[in-house]
């Protein structure tokens, strides 16, 4: 695979071009192109495919929209090239397994094939929704990192300093990233489990020198945690990204190549972003050297990940991984239902059937598009990943039927979702126990439900 340094280079010698031209004369005709080349068609009911043959063909598409499309670097104007045999050397090359935490919370997120039922899927909760109070972020993480089934955490972001939010790009941004670190870290220690990895680096960073501050031994970040570096726009690597690759390759950390490719932007319908959410992931291991990816597709509009297009093909470019890569992922759903509603849990169930049994890791997401403040609720992430872990017992075909059960009770809601509860609705402030029993409630009914549709879902 070429080395760290030419790939910095292919951002100052490719070729010259604006952003507009890149975009209506290199990667959206060209990603017509490949996926009319391949035949890559979604019959508009299906949710899980299980048509390898299909699947393949949208592997095939991602590796020739990069050799002919490239990515683009902003801040030169340049687009970077890679020829097709630069890229088929990088994705045989990929890593297959991610090591993250330490001493006994220790172990390997590996890259999952479709259909496989005989494997225990890597499971991760959180997220990095906004809080509040210092107090219900300290005893959020602490509860989620306290679950058993749960290997790694996504932090929420806490971003006020003296009572009033940092501003970004600011100094007091980087005093604000240090201080989430410091709460994350408090509460995985109240869990005890001291050793337990942060995969989602720290949400409250919006700039490299923020991030950098985090890493700083004493109280910060880990190598063994999991550092997120994102692509921008459609096929867009900018400096900053580069900055952060260049960084985080000399320290030795983990690397989450991050992608958010947009249905209804440049990448089109499901086609479009089934091919460029899989060549994101390409990129990720040829760009930004990850040791796993962060898969966000979302609707521009609604700006979710739960209507029946959009699962089709974040679950398609799992499995075209899967099959012809083996990159570790999970994927990062945000969902239109509040916290502790039936549409919340609906939505994550469908969502986990599609992408675990397509070959993703398990990852519970955000409910209410990740804008409603202390809405991280820990039992419902417990609840979903245990929903993850029921999933992988599960193969494609069979998941199918029963996501076509769920989807009706949640897709009419989605432009109009149900609002939901925050962390303080639902527990006891002092003992953090449920207190809530319309919450506990909805969560029981659903359990029923779902094992009634064909998947049960055991406490654990």
């Amino acid at each position: 695979m070429i080395d760290l340094i030419e790939v910095f280079d292919r951002a100052e010698t490719g070729p010259l071009t604006s952003e507009t031209d890149y975009y209506m004369k290199r990667y959206v005709p060209k990603l017509a192109e490949v996926i009319a080349r391949y035949g890559i068609k979604w019959d508009k009911q299906t949710i899980v495919n299980t048509d390898d043959e299909l699947t393949d063909n949208v592997f095939s598409a991602a590796v020739d929209l990069l050799a002919e499309a490239g990515a683009y670097c902003p801040e030169t104007n340049r687009v970077m090239e890679f020829t097709r045999d630069e890229i088929l050397t990088a994705c045989a090359q990929a890593p297959t397994s991610a090591t993250f935490g330490e001493g006994r919370e220790r172990k390997a997120m590996r890259g999952r094939r479709p259909d496989t039922t005989d494997d225990r899927p890597w499971v991760h909760v959180g997220g990095g929704i906004y809080t509040t109070d210092e107090q219900v972020f300290v005893d959020t993480v602490e509860k989620m990192a306290s679950f058993s089934i749960v290997d790694s955490v996504s932090v929420p972001s806490i971003l006020h300093i003296r009572g009033k939010d940092a501003r970004v790009r600011s100094p007091q941004e980087v005093l604000a990233t240090i201080k989430t670190v410091r709460l994350a870290r408090e509460g995985i220690l109240r869990s005890g489990r001291v050793g337990l990895p942060i995969i989602n680096g720290i949400s409250a960073a919006s700039q490299p020198a923020s991030m950098f501050a985090a890493t700083y031994p004493d109280f910060g970040l880990r190598p063994s945690d999991g550092f997120l570096i994102d692509f921008l726009s459609e096929m867009v690597v900018g400096y900053e990204a580069l900055q952060k690759v260049a960084f985080y390759n000399t320290i030795g950390a983990n690397i989450g190549s991050t992608s958010t490719p947009l249905f209804g932007g440049y990448a089109g319908g499901a086609e479009g972003v089934a091919v460029t959410a899989t060549c994101y992931m390409i990129m990720g291991n040829l760009i930004m050297r990850g040791t796993y990816h962060y898969n966000a597709p979302l609707h521009s509009k609604l700006h979710l990940s739960s209507t029946k297009p959009l699962i089709w093909a974040i679950a398609l470019s799992n499995a075209a991984v899967g099959r012809n890569m083996g990159y570790p992922m999970v994927n990062l759903p945000y969902l239109g239902g509040g916290s502790g509603t039936k549409q919340y849990h609906y939505e994550m169930a469908c969502y986990m059937l599609a992408v675990v049994t397509s070959g993703g890791n398990v990852f519970s997401g955000h409910p209410a598009m990740a804008v409603q403040p202390d809405s991280l609720v820990p039992d419902d992430h417990r609840f979903h990943a245990e929903i993850g872990l029921a999933a992988a017992r599960l193969t494609r075909a069979e998941a199918e039927p029963i996501c076509q059960k769920l989807f009706p009770l949640f897709g009419d809601k989605l432009k109009e979702p149900d609002k939901g509860l925050t962390f303080q609705e639902v527990y006891d402030p002092r003992t953090k126990r449920i207190v809530n029993a319309d919450y506990q409630r909805v969560m029981d009914e659903v359990r029923e439900e779902l094992a009634g549709m064909g998947l049960e879902v055991p406490v654990s």
